[in-house]
């Protein structure tokens, strides 16, 4: 088998080579923190692009003084770039270029000339203007925002260009499992309904709030299929969290909503929707990810009469409106109604995300929703886009080439997000919509 190509991340504190590391192999290996110097080690993982598999490691943030540990750190990252086939130096694109940031990647270039400058932390591509002193190093810069997953796709690209030759003998046919992240405010029956589905007693399940500490990673199988499923602390306003531990815990949490390829948004049914319950919901929204709404303790629910059971049906659906796209599955941890609905949901809207969907489908499909009745922009013009394309799936943006800037009114954009979510048969996946508007000549 061919030598599989050795990638290293290098960069001074805090310029999010750890986040990089943990977009790119999909995973949480290397800890993410704000405080500089939480990397000591050199993390290497496999990752692969088009059936090739990589390595990629995250280097120690490299520190200009004299301290034992701090010498040793700066000592493997020259080692481990002299061996690498390709390094990646970051850069924090939120400030200026550091003087020793400078001396680290001119020393880093002269042992290995394979070096690919990337710019980090650009949320905005559009607004953003690089600082003055970057261009002292007349590179050619890569601009990305690893936390916002911004301009992975084309360093995807680089990195395989830099190894164009390499062709592995053998592929790697082994799919990357999907994360299955269970989130909810404390005491929703999030670990009961993990411990139902593993049929053991795997997390700790308690009525004291905040039970659950950390997030913890659980495989399970089921029907010949892989999935890592995801136990998370309570996630509730930390002006009500008292102890610092469970602070760590919600805090990450929150993060690990970024790392799950779908969440399961499970709330209490037996009890009426609170502040937590929609903050929690307006987080996801936020992070546009796939999302089924888990009702559990239904059997509470179902043992009242018909008229009040559907009453809360009603609540629950008016509640979390903004999740059009969402599919709504009352279960019971207790009894294990529906718990396995969720594991076969998950799968399903996994398989569509990774299907694709031809340009001009997209364009019939979408045109004929729009001749169904006027959708009007905040110009209060008849919304008629020249031509429309799909950005990107993971998340699922919808392109509307126009030639005006006006975006829909916001109940338009709503309705027209869900129809698209019908047709194209996307239930559980958000449907971002982008305005495109042609340059004026």
């Amino acid at each position: 088998m061919a030598k599989i190509p050795l990638i290293t991340i290098i960069g001074v504190p805090n310029t999010g080579k750890s986040t990089l590391f943990n977009r790119l192999i999909g995973a949480k290996k290397a800890l993410v923190h704000s405080d500089p110097g939480m990397t000591r080690d050199i993390f290497q993982k496999s990752f692969q692009i088009n059936d090739k598999e990589y390595k990629i490691q995250d280097s120690g943030g490299f520190f200009p003084d004299n301290q034992v540990i701090t010498e040793e750190i700066n000592k493997r990252i020259f080692k481990e770039a002299k061996k690498s086939g390709l390094i990646i130096f970051l850069f924090d694109g939120k400030r200026e270029l550091l003087g020793y940031e400078k001396d680290l990647f001119l020393e880093i270039k002269k042992i290995n000339s394979r070096i690919l400058p990337v710019i980090n932390k650009v949320d905005n591509p559009e607004k953003y203007s690089l600082p003055n002193s970057y261009y002292r190093l007349k590179e050619d810069f890569l601009f990305i925002s690893a936390e916002h997953l911004q301009g992975l796709d084309e360093l995807l690209e680089r990195i395989e260009a830099a190894f164009e030759d390499y062709t592995p003998t053998v592929k790697s046919t082994e799919l990357p499992k999907t994360r299955i992240s269970i989130m909810g405010k404390p005491n929703v029956g999030k670990s009961s309904i993990i411990n139902k589905i593993l049929n053991e007693d795997s997390a700790i399940v308690s009525p004291i709030a905040g039970t659950t500490r950390d997030s913890i990673d659980l495989e399970v199988k089921r029907e010949g299929k892989t999935f890592i499923l995801v136990d998370n602390a309570g996630i509730r306003k930390l002006k009500k969290v008292k102890e610092d531990t469970e602070s760590a815990a919600v805090i990450r949490a929150e993060k690990d909503i970024l790392y799950a390829d779908i969440i399961i948004f499970v709330i209490d049914a037996s009890k009426r929707i609170d502040q937590n319950d929609l903050l929690l919901a307006h987080k996801l929204l936020k992070a546009a990810k796939p999302v089924i709404i888990a009702a559990n303790k239904w059997d509470l629910v179902e043992n009242t009469d018909k008229h009040k059971s559907q009453t809360i049906r009603d609540k629950i659906r008016e509640s979390f409106n903004f999740f059009y796209f969402a599919p709504l599955i009352f279960i019971s941890a207790l009894t294990g109604k529906n718990i396995f609905s969720l594991i076969d949901k998950a799968e399903a809207i996994h398989k569509k995300l990774n299907t694709k969907i031809s340009t001009p489908r997209v364009n019939t499909v979408i045109q004929s929703i729009l001749k169904e009745q006027k959708f009007m922009t905040e110009s209060n013009n008849v919304f008629n886009p020249k031509y429309i394309t799909i950005e990107s799936y993971q998340p699922f943006f919808v392109n509307f080439h126009t030639s005006s800037a006006y975006k829909l009114k916001p109940f338009h954009e709503k309705h027209l997000k869900k129809r698209i979510v019908e047709e194209f048969d996307l239930e559980g996946i958000p449907v971002f919509i982008k305005i495109s508007p042609g340059k004026r000549k």
